[in-house]
């Protein structure tokens, strides 16, 4: 049966050789680095996961007006189009340039609730998007962005 070492049985280091490894400060700045590194990663992906909240945010918010003038023109021009036709127009409008969405994330619903003013009809558009997530290595989800428009066209 092997025997582990004890402090008694260790041969004792000479107190130049402890006085030089105290002294020594070389690797430091790489030790203070790797503890550091996830935090300040972290706060660098952070900062860019806000950035494309706030991009994903306000391109939905400009898709539902590109969409709701779509909605408004059609109908000026007799034109009824149908609430699939105008989810698949706020899609169309929000991969397209300059916004660039990823379709697989976005979501477009038509609703028609009862409209309170007289001789028109009301349509309600939401979008929903799940932006590109950069916090998964630290277990942060991206939350959904969800807008809603309504548009009222008349009847």
């Amino acid at each position: 049966m092997m025997r582990l070492p004890t402090l008694a049985t260790l041969p004792a280091l000479p107190p130049a050789l402890l006085r030089r490894l105290r002294a020594d400060r070389t690797g430091g700045v790489l030790v203070e680095f790797a503890i550091l590194s996830p935090v300040i990663f972290a706060l660098l992906f952070g900062v860019m996961q806000m950035g494309l909240q706030m991009f994903s945010y306000n391109a939905l918010r400009a898709v539902a007006t590109d969409t709701a003038r779509y909605t408004f023109v059609e109908y000026q021009k007799s034109n009824r189009v149908l609430p699939e036709q105008i989810e698949d127009q706020a899609r169309a409008i929000a991969v397209a340039p300059p916004y660039g969405l990823q379709f697989n994330n976005l979501n477009a619903v038509v609703t028609s609730p009862a409209s309170t003013v007289p001789g028109t009809d009301l349509l309600e558009l939401e979008l929903t998007y799940v932006p590109m997530n950069f916090l998964d290595f630290i277990g942060v989800g991206a939350p959904t962005i969800t807008v809603t428009r309504r548009i009222y066209v008349a009847s």
